[in-house]
């Protein structure tokens, strides 16, 4: 069948469908609102057209705002039944950032739509593409007018393309939406690990709800579940459809919990068998080190290595976090390419403001800390600390580095055990 792209009747004839994308929350075993994504029509409304077509399309022949509106109102028009219905689900709907400038912010579209569908602004997620902002002062008068009137703001595509932090410190966002790559595999990468706590953990502290976006296995899921994201979105629980022909979740909600609760309790007791190993080897080390001379640390150190090889670096300190002894590696843990960005902690270098040193100046006798990047090595490590007592009665801190391979195949970041 063959037909011709004519976007101005498309736009004039509301061509348009409206497919939705659940957002989940696991905790709460339930969806909590569905993402507003719409798709073109063609040949008789037969033929789908794809997203990046159509606006790709109605840039061309400049109608890019009476698309972006007439998405819009068939997003609110297929959303408002299920709303009438139930009145706590949320409709996230997608606002061209590139299109809000001083000609456009002000017209109340959103709010006319929400007035006359009677859908609650409160209800109402407007999601925000920061990388396509132009007219950052229309921007944030957007924002200010639609939060006043309840509207809900959400950060899209966080962690993608130019997106930065300044614009969570401005926009002041109710949700972040955390972008898919760092989402794709992270029970797997390490470093998209470390950033999605960092987001999840700085969500916490301004109160913004997190949605990680892309999540298409149930490993994925259970990852971020233990990262502290709020709401799951993805292939996992259901491709983008339709709203009557959107698939049940609730089997897959509740196999990721299933799934989730044996992970952490799993985790758990590997945290729990790995600390009480941790702790003993330190007490050894320390017990054997007890009546060594501060000037012979160096060579029983070394000798310490032979004895448990999987220790990365060892090191003593003073009662005020200076280091008094060398910092003895074994050589077969350092890799010689990164050996002009990580080098060891030389003696006399300062370590009282450290995660390992401040709970034992605070009086705990010992700290095993949260898994990080050695400074010392550049591998994925953590640091055992534990004071003693020397011979000549003087207060030492025994520092012990310990690879760390078990928690990124865990799939979690340990908690600081002090």
């Amino acid at each position: 069948m063959s037909y011709t792209l004519d976007i101005e009747a498309i736009i004039r004839k509301k061509q348009l469908a409206t497919h939705f994308q659940p957002l989940v929350s696991i905790r709460r075993g339930m969806v909590i609102g569905y993402e507003a994504l719409s798709r073109g029509l063609a040949g008789d409304n037969e033929i789908v057209i794809p997203p990046d077509t159509l606006f790709t399309l109605a840039e061309r022949y400049d109608m890019s705002l009476e698309l972006d509106r007439a998405c819009r109102e068939r997003a609110f028009a297929n959303f408002a039944p299920l709303h009438a219905r139930n009145k706590d689900m949320l409709l996230f709907v997608n606002v061209d950032a590139s299109l809000l400038t001083s000609n456009v912010v002000g017209s109340g579209h959103i709010e006319a739509l929400s007035n006359t569908l009677n859908v609650h602004p409160g209800n109402v997620v407007i999601e925000i593409i920061e990388s396509h902002v132009q007219d950052t002062a229309s921007l944030m008068r957007f924002i200010h007018r639609y939060r006043q009137l309840g509207f809900l703001i959400a950060l899209d595509d966080v962690g993608a393309g130019h997106s930065n932090l300044e614009r969570i410190a401005s926009i002041k966002p109710e949700v972040i939406k955390i972008d898919r790559f760092l989402i794709s595999n992270i029970h797997q990468e390490f470093y998209k690990q470390e950033v999605v706590n960092a987001l999840t953990a700085l969500a916490r502290r301004i109160g913004a709800m997190t949605v990680a976006e892309g999540v298409e296995c149930e490993e994925e899921a259970v990852y971020l579940m233990g990262a502290g994201a709020d709401v799951l979105q993805g292939f996992h629980f259901a491709r983008p459809a339709l709203m009557e022909d959107l698939p049940d979740t609730s089997d897959t909600i509740r196999n990721v919990a299933t799934a989730y609760r044996g992970h952490s309790l799993r985790m758990f007791e590997h945290r729990k068998a790995q600390q009480a190993q941790h702790r003993e080897i330190i007490r050894r080390v320390r017990d054997h080190i007890r009546h060594v001379a501060v000037e012979k640390l160096s060579d029983v150190l070394h000798e310490q290595l032979l004895t448990y090889p999987h220790l990365e670096c060892l090191y003593v300190l003073d009662a005020t976090g200076m280091q008094i002894s060398e910092t003895v590696c074994n050589p077969f843990r350092l890799d010689e390419n990164k050996r002009f960005v990580y080098q060891p902690a030389r003696k006399g270098t300062d370590h009282s403001l450290k995660e390992y040193f401040m709970p034992i100046q605070a009086g705990l006798e010992e700290c095993v800390t949260a898994p990080y990047i050695s400074l010392a090595s550049g591998n994925r490590c953590l640091t055992l600390a534990s004071r003693y007592t020397s011979m000549d009665g003087e207060g030492y801190v025994l520092c012990l580095d310990v690879t760390e391979p078990d928690a990124m195949e865990e799939g979690q970041t340990m908690a600081c055990a002090c």
